[in-house]
């Protein structure tokens, strides 16, 4: 399983909100995409430079978000089976309720078929 990448973008708010109270919005939203991996399927090798996924394909409200322990987060997305239907999904990310995307993994290309139900989790660790 992939492990998720939290950004250097979140990494500096937190570094912020912690120096002079700076404001950080909730975790809200999982995008997924189908740019994660290299031609060969392989998982592209997570930048935490990025601030955005590769090639965003949907964006959803979290379906849950939790913590497993006392340094990590993880929050849960879910497409049904009526989105995406065809699509190679291989990254999603966490996004915060203003937009700015939190963390992500990539993985091995999932090609999603119209009976199928996906649920993703993405632990950020701290």
């Amino acid at each position: 399983m992939a492990e998720a990448v939290t950004t250097y973008d979140f990494r500096r708010r937190l570094a912020r909100h912690f120096y002079n109270g700076d404001a950080l919005p909730q975790i809200a939203q999982m995008a997924f995409g189908d740019g994660g991996h290299n031609p060969d399927r392989t998982p592209i090798s997570p930048d935490p430079g990025k601030t955005s996924l590769n090639n965003e394909l949907l964006r959803k409200d979290l379906a849950g978000i939790y913590q497993e322990d006392d340094y990590s987060t993880t929050g849960s997305g879910r497409i049904s089976k009526s989105e995406l239907v065809g699509a190679d999904i291989s990254e999603a990310g966490l996004l915060d309720s203003s937009g700015n995307l939190l963390g992500f993994k990539n993985f091995a290309p999932k090609g999603k078929e119209s009976d199928e139900e996906y649920e993703i989790n993405i632990k950020l660790k701290f």
